[in-house]
């Protein structure tokens, strides 16, 4: 158990129970809404890209057509996602976040923060920039090696 690999995959799997599970510490949304990874990344996605495609936020999840076409339907049913005209294409539809989406957008934004900030809170100063850089280059490498695929 002494592989840096046994102790990464522990470590990252801790925090994924602590962070995705505990919703009492850890509440998603604020509290707003249970966690649910397609709906809190879709969100994300369509909060810094207004007016996407749903063909942009399918390929942005790593989906399938009609799973991505279910998950807008529910968003839309929710109230937290709105179709409309895609303003260069007009056989597209664009998605944009409600008011009530871009105030849950807001309140997942600020646990993501909070979370993180109890996260950092471990390291001192030069840490914290070490880790993130660390953190940001494996995600990269990680990335890189999936869209490979």
């Amino acid at each position: 158990m002494d592989d840096e690999r046994d102790r990464l995959l522990i470590a990252v799997g801790d925090l994924l129970r602590v962070f995705l599970i505990n919703e009492r510490v850890f509440p998603s949304a604020e509290g707003q809404i249970p966690y649910s990874p397609h709906v809190f990344k879709a969100i994300g996605f369509v909060a810094m890209n207004p007016g996407v495609r749903a063909s942009d936020l399918q390929a942005h999840l790593g989906i399938a057509a009609t799973t991505a076409s279910s998950l807008i339907k529910r968003m839309v049913s929710k109230g937290w996602l709105e179709r409309g005209p895609h303003p260069e294409d007009g056989r597209a539809v664009a998605l944009t976040l409600s008011v009530e989406g871009q105030e849950l957008a807001g309140a997942i934004n600020r646990q993501d923060m909070r979370n993180m900030e109890l996260m950092l809170s471990a390291f001192s100063g030069d840490e914290r920039k070490a880790f993130v850089e660390m953190v940001e280059r494996a995600a990269a490498t990680v990335l890189a090696a999936a869209a490979q695929d």
